[in-house]
């Protein structure tokens, strides 16, 4: 019985790694975060199916007291990096956290879900996607950028 509990205890965080995309750290700066969860997404390029929002898991740390946050995107392809307006009800990101709000407490865990509308009109092309979630002094908090390829 001892056996059996010490294999699951073993597999549960393997489990749960298992969706975790490999991103890289922003040049820009902020903290990488502790996991980025893409939904459909194990191995890179990430595929962005056109027409459907992709979706991204964010574990995140505040190393400082948020009162607000907002997201960043910027998208980079064929050398040109432009930034990437995303709709009016998802451009605050406090109301987007999961099982948190704001503000954050210094050291608080959390956890935000992107929901980044794929455009049917939007080219087949690869692009990397970067993320910042910026606080209320304008400093970015968490930061990653991930290969991508549009269908």
């Amino acid at each position: 019985m001892n056996a059996i509990l010490v294999v699951l205890v073993a597999l549960v965080p393997a489990l749960v790694l298992t969706d975790v995309v490999p991103v890289q750290q922003c040049k820009s700066g902020g903290a990488l975060p502790s996991g980025v969860d893409i939904e459909g997404c194990t191995k890179v390029p990430c595929q962005l199916v056109r027409g459907q929002d992709a979706v991204a898991h964010v574990d995140f740390t505040a190393l400082s007291e948020v009162s607000k946050l907002r997201p960043v995107v910027l998208a980079t392809a064929l050398g040109i990096t432009v930034p990437f307006e995303l709709p009016a009800d998802r451009q605050d990101a406090c109301e987007w956290l999961e099982d948190s709000r704001c503000p954050l407490s210094e050291q608080e865990e959390a956890r935000y879900e992107l929901r980044l509308p794929v455009e049917k009109s939007y080219p087949p092309i690869g692009v990397d996607v970067q993320l910042q979630l910026v606080n209320q002094d304008g400093q970015v908090v968490s930061c990653f950028s991930v290969e991508a390829k549009v269908v």
